[in-house]
């Protein structure tokens, strides 16, 4: 047996029969809404009296123009969250808490350093580490040293004082002694 058979020819493809479009809905007149109806006398009454409440309300909203300025200044003050959106209330109030901090810390390093001058006090608050602060504030109180209190005039007394006596004050005064 021998085995003849045809190769076999692909077939062709099939072309895809349209579908039947839907049938078309009859038009149908449009409905107009109750809203599209002439108002008529009660109507246009009740239009006018709302009219004249929203007048009377934005007549005593005036009044609180004052209001909106305040406001608007603490909005200015507190920031505006449409500003930052990102920033919130609590963001802000730990920042002012941190700033208050370091503010208090800066005071107590100038005050247990004995620094009193203002541009010193300002150059220990850009500092933000604390033991650079406190190394800073040595360095400006061996700056500071100078006496808080004027010398004693030995000539201010209830006795006179020889001319020895005057001419060591003299001394003294141009020349203090180093050795405290």
């Amino acid at each position: 047996m021998s085995d003849t058979t045809t190769p076999a020819t692909p077939a062709a493809p099939v072309a895809e029969q349209p579908k039947p479009a839907a049938p078309a809905a009859p038009e149908t007149p449009v409905q107009r809404d109750a809203a599209d109806e002439p108002l008529g006398q009660p109507g246009l009454k009740a239009l006018q009296a709302e009219r004249d409440r929203v007048t009377a309300l934005e007549n005593e909203l005036k009044g609180f123009k004052p209001l909106k300025e305040q406001m608007d200044a603490l909005r200015g003050i507190f920031g505006d969250k449409a500003a930052d959106p990102g920033k919130d209330i609590v963001t802000t109030l730990q920042d002012q808490v941190a700033e208050m901090r370091h503010d208090t810390l800066v005071e107590r390093v100038a005050r247990s350093h004995g620094i009193s001058d203002d541009k010193d006090v300002a150059v220990l608050r850009a500092i933000k580490d604390e033991s650079l602060m406190q190394q800073l504030a040595e360095r400006l109180k061996a700056s500071n040293n100078t006496p808080p209190t004027p010398a004693h005039d030995p000539s201010q007394g209830s006795a006179p004082i020889s001319e020895a006596a005057a001419a060591d004050a003299a001394y003294q005064a141009f020349f203090p002694s180093s050795s405290k």
